[in-house]
Parts: structure tokens; C-alpha cells; sequence
């Protein structure tokens, strides 16, 4: 073991070593700055600009932020800066720019300038109490709920009897025995009237027409008789359509009635009231249809011999047989 003495010389020799060296020019390392420095964290952050050599104008280049505003941080002028969260961003920001953490430039200003607007934090061990009121309100309530709802069960249970009146024995008949001999019949009764069947539909004006067109003292509710225009055809009005020669088709009407002639392209070629003898020549050749609303009242008639009636609704000419021409 080294005795006292040699341990107190090897001291003193390294004391010597070190007061040497700092004779020899070394100066002791420079402070190194940090965001806790200065009165508040913007002017620790000027120090640390200047201190690299920087200029504002090289911070701003870097963080895209004014240079009145970086001003306006290191001196800590919030009425020329922003509202509070754009001070913030600033701040992170510089500070970033510098290579220090942003979070710890912004909890420094926030300890230099807290927000007193913050919502202040529940106290911890604190157990809220609730409102006795509110309790003695919500059993008032399921109290109300459940009487309403006794009444209404115990009014319905006391309608259901009423209703009922009292009770009394229906006894079935004896079945009766099965006559002997044979059973008469009544006669048929007449078929239900389908009451879906819908209303006949009356062209407008038309009733009017026809009406005006019927013979003395028969009314257009009646069934006027229908003219007897024999076998052979035999103009007894006007005759629309074809001239005479230019068709072999006609139709004559035996009593006052409605013809349509619809063309090949689905246009009305004719659409008139016909009176009792009036006729309709067709063209030769031409496609077309015939409509009507009654059938047997207009007459056919193929080279001027009858060959029978149009019935109701629509007939294409081609279905009506044309017989050679003689």
C-alpha cells in the first residue's frame, strides 16, 4: 500500500500539470446556450441566433415566417403578433429551425405567458355530488308513469266485460229429416252485375252530334233504325275520300255514327261524324285502318256490292277480302 505521504506528492504533481497547461494559453470551453436562458424564450432564442451568427432575415429565409414577426418573438410582443396559436407556430418554429426541440421552446413560453383562458382541470380526489332534487324528480316521475298505466289497464279490463253482457246457452235445432220425393226449382236468377266493369266511354261532343243527325221523335238514348241500303251501293250523301274510280272499297254508314281512318304512318288521314248514308271511299292501295265505336252500323261494300258490316273497334283494310275486279 502507498503510505500518506507518496499519495499527497502524487496530488500536488497533478496540480502542477494543470496549473501548467492553463499557463501554456488553453481557456476554459465557452457556456453552451440553451432555451432556458434569458428573461424569457424569445430573447433565448436571439441569444442563440446571434451567438451562430445568424441574422433574422436567415431565420425567416428558413421558417418562411416575416421578419417582423420573429422581431416581434424575441422581444416577446404578443400585441404585434397573432392570435396565441399562430405565436406558437412561430415559436416552434424558430426554434426547430435553430435544432432545438419545438415542444420545449413552447412549454417555455407557455410558463413565461400562460393562457388564462385555459379551462381549469377538475381537482383530483374530488367526487362530484349529484342533485338530491334530481333524484326525488325521476321516482315522482316512474311513480306518475306507473298510475297512468294501472288506470288504463284496469279501464280496458272494465270495458271488456261491459262488453260482453251476459252470457247465454245457444242450443243447435235438431237436424230435420230429408223430404221425400222430388224437389222443385225456382227459376234461374239473373247473373251479378260486375261492379268492376267501368262506365262506357262517350267521346265529347259526340252525343250532341248524333243527336242533332237522328230522325224526328227519337231521342239519343233510343236505337234508331238503321237505314236498309240494300246490295248494291247507292250514294246517299256525301262520300268523303277517294274520288268515284279511285278506290273499290266503301263504307256507308246505316245510321248516324264516328269513323276514324288512320294512315301507314299512325296520322288521322279522316276523322268526321257520318250521317245515316254518308260514305267513305278508301284509296286504292293505301295501308290503312278503320275505326269505330259501334259495330254493324257502317255498311261494306267491295265494286259497289254489300259484302257485310265493320265491327267495332279497329279494322286494317288489307284484312277486308277484295274480290278480283271484273
Amino acid at each position: 500500500m502507498l503510505s500518506a505521504c507518496r499519495v499527497e506528492g502524487i496530488v500536488a504533481a497533478m496540480a502542477e500539470e494543470g496549473s501548467a497547461e492553463g499557463e501554456e494559453g488553453h481557456s476554459p470551453p465557452a457556456p453552451t446556450l440553451d432555451l432556458e436562458v434569458g428573461e424569457h424564450v424569445g430573447a433565448a432564442l436571439r441569444a442563440i441566433r446571434q451567438s451562430r451568427g445568424l441574422t433574422v432575415q436567415d431565420i425567416a429565409d428558413k421558417t418562411r415566417i416575416r421578419p417582423a414577426y420573429l422581431e416581434a418573438v424575441e422581444s416577446l410582443r404578443l400585441k404585434d403578433l397573432p392570435s396565441r396559436p399562430f405565436t406558437i407556430g412561430y415559436i416552434r418554429s424558430y426554434a426547430q429551425a435553430l435544432g432545438f426541440p419545438g415542444d420545449a421552446a413552447v412549454a417555455r413560453f407557455k410558463a413565461d405567458d400562460p393562457d388564462r383562458n385555459d379551462a381549469l382541470r377538475a381537482p383530483v380526489g374530488v367526487r362530484r355530488m349529484a342533485d338530491p332534487r334530481l333524484r326525488v324528480m325521476m321516482l315522482a316521475g316512474m311513480l306518475l308513469l306507473s298510475a297512468i298505466l294501472a288506470w288504463n289497464l284496469i279501464r280496458r279490463g272494465t270495458l271488456e266485460e261491459e262488453s260482453r253482457g251476459p252470457t247465454r246457452l245457444i242450443t243447435a235445432d235438431p237436424p230435420r229429416a230429408a223430404p221425400i220425393g222430388p224437389i222443385s226449382l225456382g227459376s234461374p236468377l239473373p247473373a251479378p252485375v260486375e261492379s268492376n266493369a267501368p262506365p262506357p266511354y262517350l267521346t265529347p261532343g259526340l252525343e250532341s252530334q248524333l243527336s242533332a243527325a237522328l230522325p224526328e221523335g227519337l231521342s239519343s238514348g233510343e236505337d234508331p233504325t238503321l237505314l236498309d241500303l240494300g246490295d248494291t251501293f247507292t250514294p246517299q250523301g256525301q262520300v268523303s275520300g277517294a274520288p268515284a274510280g279511285g278506290g273499290r272499297l266503301v263504307l256507308q254508314a246505316r245510321r248516324p255514327t264516328a269513323l276514324i281512318v288512320w294512315g301507314p304512318d299512325g296520322a288521322a288521314w279522316f276523322a268526321r261524324s257520318l250521317a245515316a248514308g254518308e260514305a267513305y271511299r278508301a284509296p286504292e292501295g293505301a295501308r290503312i285502318t278503320f275505326e269505330t265505336v259501334e259495330a254493324g252500323v257502317l255498311a261494306i261494300f267491295v265494286d259497289n256490292r254489300a259484302l257485310g258490316v265493320l265491327p267495332a273497334g279497329r279494322t286494317s283494310a288489307s284484312s277486308i277480302a277484295l274480290s278480283p275486279p271484273s
